[in-house]
């Protein structure tokens, strides 16, 4: 069932929409830009280094940083490339602009904002699943596991720490305790 509330015009333009962000997307890949030919790479090739022997592994921490979030990046931008990808084949099967939960059509000025969206204003937080959102009782069960792991590493302290680890001595008092070596 086509999305009826949507002139030939008002599809045309956000099919531009979506195949000047794929586009763009595309151009990002093709360029050279996503991985940067680095996937298969170890860290010092990675970075120019000839070697990591004499570099405390901080010293790589920076570029190790810069490195995965690059890697993060492009795969944000391949996830966006899908759904973007999905959106012109509903496009094509007149599927688009429906909403995947309710099936009712999804304003112009959402989809002029958010060109492959598949869920209407009512729907756009809904869980994916089955629609029903975040399960509260999932999420008051965890905040209390929490709370009760919080607790527990409290009674934990210094001073636990030490009289729990005074019966193995320390290093003034090898003799006293019998650690003495021979």
């Amino acid at each position: 069932m086509p999305n009826t509330e949507l002139t030939p015009s008002q599809l045309e333009a956000l099919r531009g929409l979506l195949e000047e962000e794929r586009e763009r997307l595309n151009a990002h890949f093709e360029d050279g830009a996503a991985d940067s030919g680095l996937r298969g790479a170890n860290e010092t090739e990675s970075v120019g280094e000839l070697s990591a022997y004499d570099n405390h592994p901080g010293d790589l921490g920076t570029e190790t940083f810069e490195r995965e979030r690059d890697m993060a990046i492009d795969d944000n931008f391949r996830q966006k490339l899908a759904e973007i990808e999905a959106a012109l084949d509903r496009l094509e099967s007149e599927e688009y602009g429906l909403c995947d939960l309710c099936g009712k059509p999804i304003r112009y000025e959402r989809l002029e904002a958010l060109p492959a969206t598949t869920r209407c204003v009512t729907h756009a937080s809904a869980g994916p699943e089955d629609g029903s959102g975040t399960d509260a009782r999932a999420s008051v069960s965890q905040l209390n596991a929490d709370e009760e792991r919080t607790r527990q590493a409290a009674r934990f302290d210094d001073a636990g720490a030490w009289e729990r680890l005074e019966a193995y001595g320390n290093a003034s008092d090898t003799v006293t305790t019998g650690n003495t070596r021979k």
